[in-house]
């Protein structure tokens, strides 16, 4: 099972591992498991594919892909109204609903980088981040006895189409499947027009960006190799 925030390289994981025969479903479970944003929530529900609870947890080891800020925090911002709806529901007990509704899209998109991360990482028992992630084939072999993807997985990383921001603005199906302010926003950041920089995070909200940088730096700090388990 591996998690993370959306936007954070769930889909290109299960992408690379279909590709490698291993099927691991993404927001939908495979015979060898499920990447999903989704699974960190403990709402009964999710917007797309299983909840947590539908899954029996004592099945699955539980893996945590961290994306840094900076890039993740922008294309949060472009997610799709039923995504933000569940991310505030799931909120609800942790922060000041006042406060949410008030508060500026970038704002939120950082509060919930920082919660959602920390939580998919008390969940897991192995960590990296996505810039790691093309190096952690011999791992996945080892771990799950996948042995393709000890000599074929970085190759694999490498060649498969991620799902970045242009692609979300390639059709005008994808495109009509949103609200006109979620293809704004999308349009604007394929297009480079959200800033995605560590000044624009302080602008937003100082201390809230200081907190959610402190995690990044300490989080890769704390899992420095590609094997670090806990």
């Amino acid at each position: 099972m591996l998690v993370g925030t959306g936007r954070s390289g769930t889909q290109h994981f299960a992408t690379v591992c279909q590709g490698l025969g291993i099927d691991v479903g993404h927001e939908a479970l495979g015979k060898h498991g499920i990447s999903s944003w989704c699974l960190v929530s403990d709402l009964p529900y999710a917007p797309y594919g299983p909840a947590r609870q539908d899954l029996v947890e004592s099945e699955f080891i539980v893996a945590h892909q961290l994306r840094h800020p900076v890039k993740t925090i922008p294309s949060l911002m472009t997610m799709n109204k039923s995504s933000w709806a569940f991310i505030r529901e799931d909120a609800a007990d942790r922060v000041s609903m006042q406060w949410w509704d008030k508060a500026p899209l970038r704002v939120r998109a950082m509060w919930h980088w920082l919660d959602w991360n920390q939580r998919a990482e008390h969940m897991a028992t192995m960590h990296w981040t996505l810039e790691q992630a093309e190096g952690i084939g011999p791992q996945l072999a080892t771990t799950f006895q996948w042995p393709k993807a000890a000599l074929q997985w970085q190759a694999h990383w490498t060649d498969s189409r991620s799902n970045d921001a242009k692609s979300r603005i390639s059709g005008v199906e994808r495109l009509w499947t949103t609200s006109p302010p979620v293809a704004l926003r999308r349009w604007l950041h394929a297009m480079g027009r959200i800033p995605a920089t560590e000044s624009a995070l302080l602008e937003a909200d100082r201390p809230l960006a200081m907190d959610v940088l402190s995690y990044w730096d300490s989080y890769s700090s704390r899992y420095p190799r590609l094997d670090a388990m806990q």
